[in-house]
C-alpha cells in the first residue's frame, strides 16, 4: 500500500511538472539554458572566476570560495561580483552586478543586474528577454512570488526569472532540481535529528 501511494504521488508530481512545462512551452534544461555575457548554468568555479579575475583579491570572495570547497557542505555558496572592478571586460559594460550560487564546484544559480536602459514595465522587459534568448513569449511566463515586478519561466529542471527594480532589468537562472535536492536532504537531516533527540 505504501509503495502504491509513493508511486501515485510520483506520477502526480511528474504530471504537474509536464503540464507546467507544456503551459510555458519551455523545454530548456541546464545544458541548453541561455548563456548571458559568457555566464551560464553548470559552468565550473574556475570558468566563473576567469571572467572576474580581480575578484579573488577580496576577502569575502576568498572566504566564500573556501566555504564552497568544504567536503561536507550541501548548500549553495554565493559570490557577488562588481563587473567594473572585478572584470574590466567590455561585455559587462552595462552590468551593475553579478551573483553566482556555487554547489559542488558548479554554478547552479545566476543573477545578472543591468544598469541601463530603464524599462517602462515588466512586460516590456520580458518581451526583450524572450526575443534576445529565443525563449517562449510573454504568455508562457507567470507572475513571480515577490513584490518586485517579475515573471518566471519554468522549464525542465531550471527556471528563468526576469525582473525590474528601479527601472533596470535583471535576469536570474536557477537549477531547480539541485535546490530541490538540497531542500529534501536538509529536511531529512532535521527529521533525523528530531527522531534521535533524547530529552532525558
Amino acid at each position: 500500500m505504501k509503495k502504491l501511494a509513493i508511486a501515485f504521488f510520483t506520477l502526480a508530481f511528474m504530471t504537474i511538472t509536464v503540464y507546467s512545462q507544456a503551459q510555458s512551452g519551455c523545454s530548456l534544461t541546464e545544458a541548453t539554458s541561455p548563456k548571458i555575457r559568457g555566464l551560464r548554468l553548470g559552468m565550473t568555479t574556475q570558468e566563473l572566476l576567469a571572467l572576474f579575475p580581480d575578484s579573488t583579491k577580496r576577502k569575502e570572495i576568498k572566504d566564500a570560495l573556501e566555504k564552497s570547497r568544504a567536503p561536507n557542505i550541501d548548500e549553495a555558496v554565493y559570490l557577488t561580483f562588481d563587473p567594473a572592478a572585478d572584470s574590466g571586460k567590455s561585455e559587462f559594460a552595462d552590468v551593475g552586478s553579478v551573483s553566482a550560487g556555487l554547489h559542488k564546484g558548479k554554478v547552479m544559480d545566476l543573477a545578472i543586474q543591468y544598469v541601463s536602459p530603464p524599462w517602462g514595465s515588466i512586460d516590456e522587459w520580458v518581451a526583450k528577454v524572450s526575443e534576445s534568448f529565443q525563449l517562449p513569449g510573454p504568455q508562457g511566463w507567470k507572475s513571480g512570488p515577490n513584490e518586485t515586478p517579475n515573471r518566471v519561466l519554468r522549464c525542465v529542471g531550471i527556471e528563468i526569472e526576469a525582473a525590474i527594480q528601479g527601472g533596470g532589468g535583471s535576469i536570474r537562472l536557477r537549477n531547480t532540481e539541485v535546490f530541490k535536492g538540497i531542500e529534501e536532504r536538509a529536511k531529512a537531516a532535521e527529521e533525523k535529528r528530531r527522531r534521535d533527540f533524547k530529552p532525558n
